[in-house]
This record gives C-alpha cells, sequence and structure tokens, in this order.
C-alpha cells in the first residue's frame, strides 16, 4: 500500500474586504481560512486562503486586500482585476448570494503560531518516511510543536493545535499515543492530540503493523 503522510493545516484567520452597499440592506459577511500542504517532514510544499462572502445584496463588485500567486474564482466565471495588494470582482450581471474564491500564496506559513517538525522511527531506529511503506513492526512517527515568536499575538495567544488521524484497527496490530485522546469507532480509531495556546508539545504515535499504511495527520488551527 502507498504511504500518505501530508498533512493539512486549517487557521480560522481575519480576513479584508470593501463592498458597495445599500444602507437599508444587512451587511455582508464573511471568512477565510488557510490551507496548506506539508511534506514528510512538516514543511510546506504548497498553500492558500480560501475566502467565503456572504453578499447579502451589496452591489456589484467586491474589492480583496491581500496579495496572491494565483486567483482561482471558485463561483462563476468573473475574472478578477489585479492591482497591487488587492484584487477586484466585478459582476455583469446580479451578483451572487455566495462567492467563493482561492488566493494561491505560501506567505501565511511563516506566520502560523506553531512550527511543526516531523521525524520517524522503525523499531527505535531513525528511519525516512518514504521508505516505511510496507514494512513490519513498529513505526513511530513523532511530531515536536514549537511555538512561533514570530507569530501574530492573536494567533499565539488565542488559537489551539489540534493534530488529527484516523486508523483502520484491521489493518494495525497496535497503537499507542500518549497524552491523546484516542476513541475507536466500529473497526475505526480515532486519534486526537491538541495543544494550548502558547504551549510546546511532542506528540509521539506509536503504530504496529505487518504492512505499513498511514493515511496522514489534520493538523487543525483554531480559536479555543
Amino acid at each position: 500500500l502507498a504511504l500518505f503522510l501530508t498533512a493539512s493545516l486549517l487557521l480560522t484567520m481575519v480576513p479584508g474586504a470593501a463592498f458597495g452597499q445599500d444602507p437599508g440592506l444587512e451587511p455582508p459577511a464573511y471568512d477565510e481560512s488557510y490551507y496548506a500542504t506539508l511534506d514528510y517532514y512538516g514543511g510546506v510544499t504548497e498553500s492558500s486562503v480560501v475566502k467565503s462572502y456572504r453578499l447579502n445584496g451589496a452591489g456589484g463588485s467586491i474589492v480583496d486586500y491581500g496579495s496572491y500567486d494565483d486567483i482561482i474564482n471558485m463561483t462563476d466565471f468573473t475574472s478578477p482585476a489585479i492591482g497591487g495588494d488587492n484584487v477586484t470582482f466585478t459582476f455583469a450581471d446580479q451578483a451572487p448570494d455566495r462567492f467563493y474564491f482561492e488566493g494561491k500564496t505560501t506567505a501565511p506559513f511563516e506566520l502560523l503560531p506553531w512550527k511543526l517538525d516531523v521525524s520517524y522511527k522503525l523499531n527505535g531506529v531513525p528511519a525516512k518516511a518514504e521508505e516505511l511503506a510496507g514494512e513490519k513492526g513498529l513505526v513511530e512517527i513523532i511530531i515536536d510543536a514549537m511555538p512561533n515568536p514570530d507569530a501574530p499575538e492573536y494567533y499565539r495567544n488565542n488559537l489551539v493545535l489540534q493534530a488529527a488521524t484516523v486508523l483502520d484497527n484491521d489493518k494495525i496490530l497496535s497503537v499507542e499515543a500518549p497524552g491523546a485522546q484516542v476513541q475507536t469507532l466500529g473497526n475505526i480509531k480515532a486519534v486526537l492530540f491538541m495543544a494550548f495556546p502558547g504551549e510546546e508539545q511532542h506528540f509521539t504515535l506509536r503504530i504496529g503493523s505487518d504492512d505499513f499504511s498511514f493515511a496522514g495527520m489534520t493538523f487543525l488551527m483554531v480559536p479555543a
């Protein structure tokens, strides 16, 4: 079986945008999330911000403030007009009730409130992730979550870190996850680690198998 150790980061962030608005209508509302795909060791390979707008009858355009490497309209065929640090979507017809777009950028990765470093052992011996697929024995996945002093103060003081995965009980011999919440759901075992704002943590997941495979970890950094 193939070995998949890519991870996802979800970070709820504070957005910026401007709208044309009828004062008699409810103000527009929107949010954004930052997603990153990581390599086996915690380094970013690609990432983007996805923004979701509920326009509530706002005018025919949106001005979003942000700098992106690439922009993907996820709602319709309206092309963005890019000018410096802002992006404008002007709708030819009536603006949609909900509008989504993705902005490719790795810049927020350096502002995350934790830096993640992932390493591996096979039967107690340091190993490369790329060489673990199909191995027999005890695989250890060690995640070092270190607070990032360069992250914005709000993120450092208000976001919690969750690290989660699910395992198929029919395909493993054992699982150990010291300090984690472990739940069995039928033939699925769910593992959840957590770190509180500003907290340094070192998570270890040990999986015994005679044919090792792994679906990956999902990391979430979200308001407490």
